[in-house]
């Protein structure tokens, strides 16, 4: 099975997309297409993903709102996620990425 179907198959069609125009997700409406764009809505996918992505050695950007990037017109190569959570940080060290997710209670 490749990647996009084990993508779609756990987070769903809804939230996986391909060669989407990431002008669509940037403030200055700019950029060409990500080769997988997805929509992070809970950490359990959050790590799925990563996992998978690690696992068949595809690349990885990690964006918010697209307030402070600019894409290029040839796109991103590999997987953009979309993080969808509230209250979470993301810290890398090295080769390692660190998540910590706040609940609310």
């Amino acid at each position: 099975m490749d990647i996009i179907n084990l993508l779609n198959e756990k987070l769903g069609k809804q939230n996986v997309f391909l060669n989407e125009a990431m002008s669509k997700h940037t403030s200055f409406k700019i950029g060409g297409p990500a080769d997988i764009f997805i929509k992070i809505k809970n950490i359990e996918n959050l790590q799925y993903t990563l996992q998978l992505a690690k696992k068949e050695k595809v690349p990885v950007f990690v964006i918010g709102n697209g307030s402070n990037i600019l894409v290029t017109d040839k796109g991103i190569r590999g997987i953009v996620l979309k993080i969808e959570l509230e209250n979470f940080e993301i810290k890398e060290d090295g080769e390692d990425i660190f998540v910590k997710v706040r609940s609310r209670l």
